[in-house]
């Protein structure tokens, strides 16, 4: 599973077919972080300093990964990491999350569709059809915290997104949230995983907080 589609599924209230209220907290650039997470895994992209370039343009093999890369590789100047975290998360005609949306729908995990809210207003309804593939995701993060194992470095990254976006707070019970937020960042200090991985999560995690901050202006593509 992407890291991208694990962070949406953490985002949603399977119970309640909605989103939650934490996940508004840094969701879209949260979303935009994973997504370039995916494709340097794949070796598709690479940060050196604070920018982020194209390396490799073939396909994925997967559309909904081709068509970030094809955003990324649109432009004629190589830009900042926090760059592409504003731009892939607001300023672009082609949204990020609804294409997680589109690819987890396709897979049959979920469905998103419009529902009636007291009989005049519509919201958006998420309704969950392998409710197992979130229980299995929510149970590895518990693993990682409360019985100290180590994750793989896609469920890594999945950890440092759901820091940022105060998210752990939903699935770990109080009395372990410090223990999350230490055992977090002991594994990207000092974990044993590959060096240019846990420098990809460091600088994700720094463009995420410096364009929540304001710090990339938008330039068109």
């Amino acid at each position: 599973m992407l890291i991208c589609e694990s962070y949406l599924l953490i985002t949603l209230d399977e119970s309640k077919g909605k989103k939650y209220l934490r996940a508004g907290i840094a969701k879209d650039e949260c979303f935009a972080g994973a997504w370039i997470m995916d494709l340097i895994l794949r070796r598709k992209v690479s940060i050196e300093g604070k920018k982020l370039s194209v390396i490799d343009t073939d396909s994925t093999g997967d559309k909904y990964l081709d068509e970030v890369l094809s955003i990324l590789n649109d432009s004629k100047i190589t830009h900042k990491t926090r760059y592409w975290i504003r731009i892939l998360s607001s300023h672009h005609k082609i949204t990020v999350y609804d294409l997680i949306l589109k690819r987890l729908e396709s897979q049959g995990v979920l469905k998103f569709e419009k529902e009636s809210f007291l009989k005049i207003f519509k919201r958006w309804g998420y309704f969950f059809f392998q409710p197992e593939v979130k229980q299995s995701l929510v149970e590895q993060i518990r693993n990682v915290i409360i019985n100290n194992l180590d994750p793989d470095i896609n469920l890594l990254c999945l950890l440092s997104l759901l820091k940022i976006s105060r998210l752990i707070k939903v699935y770990i019970p109080k009395e372990y949230r410090k223990v999350a937020k230490y055992r977090i960042d002991e594994l990207i200090r000092f974990g044993k995983y590959d060096p240019k991985h846990l420098e990809m999560i460091v600088s994700i995690r720094k463009a995420i907080k410096d364009a929540l901050s304001g710090g990339a202006p938008y330039i068109p593509i």
